[in-house]
């Protein structure tokens, strides 16, 4: 019997949306947006990826493992065991977060030989004095310039965040930025507007963990109480987030 001719088709690589963030602390609305990002079909998994140690957040003060934890109870706790989400861990035992570009890259030089990667953004980062192309990178201790490589080598899947419309239009950014929608419908997109920010700005008016009840996931709230999180003044409140699981 002949042997058959030709190469073999390369096994389809896993489309994976990196849905990037503080979570500080993960909201409903986070799980509900991976789960609308999965409803688009334009991904075969998404991975939210809290971050480590920014220093453009210097008020993040619950650190990284935390964080990780809480997203991770979120999706096991919000999503049925089907869904393909999955919480990414590549930030959390670093001493500083990874520049975008960074972290894309180490994904792809990692990963890359079995999954596809694409980068999650909100509308709100599409203003007019945000400039994607100035983002930097970290190079050998250095910041230099790489947001022209990012929009260049990644695609960009852009959430119409409420009240934060993009400016201009979406192809002035890039060929490779496109709206996340559900049936060729951007309007099914379903995302609230509830953010960590509006919760650690409810438990420190009201130091009321009932408050901000329906905000986050049921699960995430309780793991919040028993840490006692965002609530009490600004040295209490890191001290006690920085002490062990």
């Amino acid at each position: 019997m002949a042997a058959l001719s030709g190469a073999a088709t390369p096994p389809q690589k896993v489309r994976v949306a990196v849905f990037g963030g503080a979570f500080d602390p993960p909201t409903v609305d986070h799980v509900r947006c991976c789960a609308q990002i999965l409803r688009s079909r334009r991904v075969d998994e998404v991975w939210l990826t809290p971050c480590g140690p920014r220093p453009d957040k210097p008020n993040l003060e619950t650190p990284t493992l935390k964080r990780w934890a809480m997203c991770e109870i979120a999706v096991n706790s919000a999503l049925p065991p089907t869904a393909k989400v999955r919480v990414c861990d590549v930030d959390v035992n670093r001493e500083r977060a990874y520049f975008t570009y960074d972290l894309l890259t180490h994904l792809n030089k990692t990963r890359g030989d079995t999954h596809e990667f694409s980068f999650v953004i909100g509308t709100d980062w599409l203003t007019k004095e945000t400039n994607i192309r100035e983002w930097e990178s970290d190079v050998g201790g250095k910041r230099v310039v790489t947001g022209h490589k990012l929009i260049e080598e990644f695609d960009f899947l852009v959430l119409k965040r409420p009240g934060h419309p993009a400016y201009g239009e979406l192809s002035d950014y890039g060929p490779r930025f496109s709206y996340l929608d559900v049936d060729g419908d951007s309007t099914k997109f379903i995302e609230g507007a509830g953010s960590s920010t509006d919760v650690r700005n409810c438990l420190k008016d009201t130091h009321d963990y009932d408050a901000v009840a329906g905000l986050v996931p049921a699960a995430v709230l309780a793991f919040m109480r028993r840490h006692r999180l965002y609530i009490g003044p600004a040295e209490t409140r890191i001290a006690r987030a920085s002490s062990g699981l």
